[in-house]
């Protein structure tokens, strides 16, 4: 939870590298999320200049709201409404194993998802070394989550750039 708006109880919520969505209609469609231990009804999301505004069932106050922040919001994997083919949640990805497209060598596990203005960046690490690859079509060739990997192609000069 990232703070509070208003003197009503509702929260602001952030995206970052864990979070499954940015989509209030998908945090609305789950119902209920979990946040320190606590389940919560959904009364309302909404965006507001790139968070989402949530306001949930017993936080009507902005004390009430202000204990929450700080704390993790998880919603079960099971109550998330499907998602078009070829869209993915980040909770879904995440770990993965990220395969070269051409020979399946193992480029190392996706770790973390930078969200960026065009398009999201996959952090790919492998022991020490950590690899940047942009979630695009061209270089992003196919997620298999019934597998369990990640297909990847990265761009000419890449991988030889990342060797040193």
């Amino acid at each position: 939870m990232a703070g509070v708006h208003g003197l009503k109880g509702a929260l602001k919520l952030r995206a970052d590298a864990a979070t499954a969505t940015t989509d209030p209609e998908v945090v609305t469609a789950l119902g209920e999320v979990e946040i320190g231990g606590t389940r919560y009804r959904v009364l309302e999301a909404g965006r507001l200049k790139g968070q989402i505004l949530l306001r949930l069932e017993g936080i009507s106050t902005r004390d009430r709201a202000e204990a929450l922040i700080g704390l993790e919001v998880r919603g079960e994997a099971g109550r998330f409404p499907p998602l078009p083919p070829g869209e993915f949640y980040w909770f879904q990805v995440l770990g993965l194993p990220v395969l070269h497209a051409a020979d399946g060598a193992v480029l190392g596990h996706l770790q973390e998802i930078i969200p960026t203005p065009g398009h999201d960046v996959y952090v790919v690490r492998s022991g020490g070394k950590e690899l940047l690859l942009p979630a695009v079509e061209e270089v992003i060739t196919e997620i298999n989550l019934q597998e369990g990997w990640i297909k990847a192609a990265p761009p000419p000069g890449l991988l030889e750039a990342y060797a040193h």
